[in-house]
């Protein structure tokens, strides 16, 4: 059977989806660490690998490959194991490529390939005032109106990144779990970092939907997306959805968007 492969390669974490040419989720997905330091010897052997497995349930012919990255060093990499693999070209997504938003940002070749995938399946599949947030290594808002106008954003430092960088630069301070604590004033250490963590970034995120509604005078759909969308999901007062395979999709579109040049 034909099938398209999509890669959303993160800073930490790359995760590996095998499509139906006529569907826009996958039907599997597999995750991976993401090695910056890759080679792409490493690379065929890693996906070759893992196409393996895949094909245990299933005769695999990939016919078309398509990646997301904000890890530009090992980009070259998937061109070449695209290539070396399946015999086939990579589309690598960036500002260029065809796509049918409206990018409003000063130098679009600066816009990270994620933010572009969310936004293009965010107006696919709902053509309403969004703001997407995702939830990674970094954290993106992203402002697209219900005409596929992309407005821009924000971007700060991801609740595990932060996480760890509190353990690795301070000396009595713990790593902890991105967890809600028994209450917002704690009485030990442990705590008050779960505290100071979950409303920091809790009240952050309610904060800037409620900035962002504010400046444009309107309500937004809310969708996040990333690994920690589904932990802050439920203490979330704005109206909200939450999407895990939403950049998995917009790869997809701008596949089927660019497959026929």
């Amino acid at each position: 059977m034909d099938f398209i492969l999509g890669f959303n390669i993160g800073n930490t974490n790359t995760m590996l989806g095998l499509y139906s040419p006529d569907k826009i989720s996958p039907e599997e997905t597999y995750s991976y660490k993401t090695d910056k330091k890759t080679t792409t010897a490493g690379l065929v052997r890693e996906i070759g690998n893992i196409i393996n497995i895949l094909s245990e349930k299933r005769n695999i012919s990939i016919t078309g490959l398509a990646f997301s990255s904000v890890a530009t060093e090992v980009n070259e990499h998937y061109h070449k194991t695209a290539g070396e693999l399946f015999g086939i070209k990579a589309l690598e997504i960036n500002s260029d490529i065809r796509h049918n938003i409206k990018i409003i940002y000063d130098n679009p070749a600066e816009l990270g390939a994620d933010r572009i995938a969310n936004a293009v399946a965010v107006y696919n599949e709902y053509k309403k005032d969004t703001i997407i947030i995702d939830l990674g290594t970094a954290n993106t808002f992203c402002v697209i109106h219900e005409n596929g106008t992309f407005d821009g954003g924000l971007i700060g430092p991801g609740i595990g990144l932060s996480i760890e960088a509190l353990a690795e630069k301070t000396s009595k301070l713990m790593r902890v779990e991105f967890e809600k604590p028994k209450s917002l004033i704690a009485t030990n250490t442990r705590d008050a970092i779960k505290s100071g963590f979950f409303y920091g970034y809790f009240l952050m995120i309610e904060g800037i939907i409620g900035e962002i509604e504010k400046i444009y005078g309107k309500e937004f759909l809310v969708i996040m997306t990333g690994g920690y969308s589904k932990s802050i999901s439920s203490y979330l007062k704005h109206h909200h959805t939450v999407d895990p395979m939403l950049t998995m999709k917009g790869i997809k579109y701008l596949y089927d968007m660019n497959k026929k040049q």
